[in-house]
């Protein structure tokens, strides 16, 4: 028998998890407490350019994101969805904390769509290329499509593609190094990977 995840719940939690994003992406983000250092630049991160309307799909994981915290309504997928996401930034910020980097950030272009100019004049003011190893973008988003794995095999899909083209958009953004996806595609492997092995046969409670 399964039972729903009160919004109530749903809202602690992303509340929760807005405060700790703040503490472990925006504040090293903003503020590093070391010096950033570069990545190697491998031949996919100096042959792919910088192609401006691919800053929508970029930001489009805020939306894919949402949308998996909309649909999970049996509380243990809801639970075990939440445990992965906190875990990704946690896992991930140690990084931005203690271990930053930064990427070489060509100069933006002018554009004339003024949509895609807002979104990126909003990605250079709260999103410098900063916290680049691993890709949280990479491995949050990665989490949320596996999540969705009960819904079907076309929705999962839908999702893995929406995925799929945010990772390439972390490159043709330049936001992040090819190395970058590699690292945020491995937290997402460990967190999947424990959550199967600590929590699979744990009753879950909202």
């Amino acid at each position: 028998m399964t039972r729903g995840c009160p919004w109530s719940y749903k809202l602690r939690l992303v509340g929760l998890y807005v405060l700790a994003f703040g503490v472990f992406y925006l504040y090293p983000n903003l503020f590093p407490l070391f010096e950033p250092v570069y990545l190697p630049l491998l031949a996919i991160d100096v042959n792919i350019p910088l192609v401006p309307w691919t800053f929508l799909i970029y930001v489009s994981d805020y939306v894919l994101i949402l949308l998996v915290v909309i649909l999970l309504k049996e509380r243990e997928q809801f639970v075990s969805f939440a445990r992965m996401a906190f875990g990704v930034l946690v896992g991930c910020g140690l990084f931005f904390l203690f271990f930053p980097t930064v990427y070489p950030l060509p100069p933006y272009p002018d554009v004339d769509n003024l949509m895609v100019a807002a979104v990126m004049k909003f990605i250079q003011i709260v999103d410098q290329p900063r916290n680049c190893f691993p890709s949280m973008h990479v491995a949050l988003t990665s989490v949320s499509s596996w999540a969705m794995r009960s819904f079907g095999r076309k929705v999962h899909l839908i999702f893995w593609i929406w995925t799929f083209m945010i990772y390439v958009s972390t490159l043709t953004t330049k936001q992040h190094y090819a190395l970058d996806i590699v690292g945020g595609m491995g937290v997402m492997l460990i967190m999947i990977l424990l959550e199967k092995r600590l929590f699979r046969s744990i009753p879950h409670g909202c």
